[in-house]
């Protein structure tokens, strides 16, 4: 089974505690979950405490195609997540 890892980083509109938290939430986890998808890391950057990074792994095209859909920006942005900007990097394993 061919996993994606894809790697955000973005800046944020709210604290990275705030994101952080809202990320962690349990409706956040389940719906997460339910995609086939998990959290394998959230940061902030030590120069700059307003930008992220958060890595997912799971299904390829999966968390790529639901965060590039114009539908789901709301969603997206909800958490405290600028949408603009955010640069994308996108990793497989065989």
């Amino acid at each position: 089974m061919t996993i994606e890892t894809t790697i955000f980083d973005f800046k944020l509109s709210n604290t990275f505690e705030e994101y952080e938290a809202h990320m962690n939430a349990p409706e956040q986890k389940a719906m997460f979950k339910e995609m086939g998808v998990k959290i394998i890391y959230i940061g902030k950057s030590l120069e700059d405490s307003k930008r992220a990074t958060c890595i997912f792994q799971g299904p390829v095209d999966n968390i790529y195609d639901i965060f590039t859909n114009p539908e789901t920006k709301p969603i997206v942005e909800a958490s405290g997540h600028i949408y603009e900007g955010t640069i994308i990097n996108r990793w497989i394993s065989e």
